[in-house]
């Protein structure tokens, strides 16, 4: 769905959102393949390249060790649960957690309640950017795994909206607003916005919640030196269009997601999904690679989720003096 800001120079400035089609159409997550949804079935021919036959949650649970006490955790919030893997393995790593899941998909949260079933989780059918910042500040991570993208996208911006806010509309304003509390760069030509990623992540840090995650496609990231000549990758740093079933998504720019943690005083970690799903570089790997999975649908499959594990970044957010 798209709302207009006539206020805006023609009328370019949109504000692109899937509230609709996630409320009312999605039935199902089978024809979106995410990084987490590709690595469940242990089975899948993709584990056989990575240096750790694992499930999305147990390497990413493993890394954020690295970081955080997760084992003394009992209060976790996911937003955005998909089909709850994720936090199916976070149970398994830590049968002490008492997490709650937070979406504003029905069919989803019914997905996720027989995924969970005989579990202590407790369910939220809610949009996030809707919460009571009183009641976030009460868990000790809160995790956004990739559904970032889905969040409202301010499309085609045109610069000249920030000369004159005599008159202006909402969406206007909310943007003028954010690029002036964090000091970011107006760019010289039509640019998008992750308008509701920024908001996400201001409710978050302005609520004090001790560690954040997040995960998502991103439009700034940069393959290793090795991988380069295998996988071409659009890293221009403006939030990138992706069509998908009845909706659009957007690429993030977690410059500006850090940009606002750090105004908060949070410390921040930030690396490319390959960080914790490690590929085994193998000359079989580097073969499918410079083929680009061309020979069966297994090694098409392996090559664009290596891709990924570059193209999806992670950023985690401390709050200084928070222990872990």
């Amino acid at each position: 769905m798209d709302e207009r800001d006539p206020s805006t120079s023609g009328g370019i400035c949109r504000l692109s959102t899937t509230e609709t089609y996630h409320r009312k159409e999605l039935d199902g997550l089978g024809w979106e393949l995410t990084v987490c949804n590709s690595l469940y079935p242990a089975g899948t021919p993709i584990r056989r390249v990575l240096e750790k036959d694992a499930s999305y949650g147990h390497l990413l649970y493993d890394h954020l060790t690295t970081f955080m006490p997760l084992m003394d955790m009992t209060s976790i919030l996911e937003i955005g649960a998909g089909y709850g893997y994720l936090m199916k393995d976070f149970l398994e790593r830590n049968p002490g957690l008492r997490p709650c899941l937070m979406d504003i998909s029905p069919a989803l949260v019914g997905k996720q309640r027989e995924m969970l079933a005989g579990h202590d989780v407790s369910y939220v059918l809610q949009d996030a950017l809707e919460a009571d910042a009183a009641t976030l500040q009460h868990f000790e991570l809160v995790i956004l795994n990739e559904n970032l993208g889905d969040f409202p996208t301010a499309v085609n911006v045109d610069r000249r909206i920030f000369e004159d806010l005599k008159g202006s509309g909402d969406l206007q304003k909310r943007i003028c607003r954010l690029f002036d509390a964090y000091t970011l760069e107006i760019p010289q030509t039509l640019f998008n916005l992750n308008l509701g990623a920024l908001e996400m992540v201001e409710k978050l840090c302005s609520s004090g919640v001790s560690r954040i995650f997040i995960g998502e496609h991103s439009c700034e990231a940069a393959l290793p030196p090795a991988l380069r000549t295998y996988i071409p990758v659009i890293s221009d740093g403006n939030p990138r269009r992706i069509r998908l079933k009845g909706h659009d998504e957007y690429t993030i720019k977690f410059s500006h997601l850090r940009r606002v943690a750090e105004y908060y005083g949070y410390r921040t970690v930030r690396g490319p999904f390959a960080d914790y799903i490690v590929p085994n570089v193998t000359e079989e790997l580097k073969a499918i690679l410079a083929t680009r999975g061309l020979y069966s649908d297994s090694e098409e499959m392996i090559y664009h989720f290596i891709g990924d594990l570059y193209e999806y970044e992670y950023l985690v957010m401390m709050k200084e003096g928070d222990g872990g």
